[in-house]
């Protein structure tokens, strides 16, 4: 039997220590549930799916993360904003989404709350270009 992956992912990227894997999964979880209540997978047609990567700050990853969106075909659905950046590929309803914590950290807020906020702000603008639910 092989295991089934979730439709929206969350990894950090490799400058973070792995005792970060706890708060990662309970952060797919979360969101993964939240589509599941929002009936985004009702329609097997259109599951969105989304990749997120944790990263410190855009500036700093900037350089990579233009370069990913310069791969990308359709430059309307690729955005960098203060603390996202995501691109957006409608032929296969896949996001690769990077989000900056690094001012979360400095100013310790609620991280994991302002997280679950830049999550949702990714998923809900791809949502409105198909007519789901928004989350929230």
């Amino acid at each position: 039997m092989t295991q089934e992956t979730l439709p929206i992912k969350i990894v950090a990227d490799q400058s973070f220590s792995s005792a970060l894997t706890p708060l990662l999964n309970k952060l797919e979880m979360w969101i993964n549930f939240q589509a599941l209540k929002a009936n985004w997978y009702g329609d097997n047609a259109c599951i969105l799916s989304f990749h997120f990567t944790l990263v410190r700050s855009l500036t700093e990853d900037l350089p990579f993360i233009n370069n990913e969106v310069s791969l990308e075909a359709n430059k309307e659905d690729c955005i960098i904003d203060n603390n996202v950046a995501y691109c957006y590929q409608q032929k296969n309803l896949t996001t690769t989404a990077y989000i900056a914590v690094t001012d979360l950290i400095k100013t310790k807020t609620n991280i994991e709350s302002e997280i679950k906020k830049r999550l949702i702000q990714v998923t809900n603008s791809i949502a409105k270009k198909h007519a789901l639910r928004p989350l929230g």
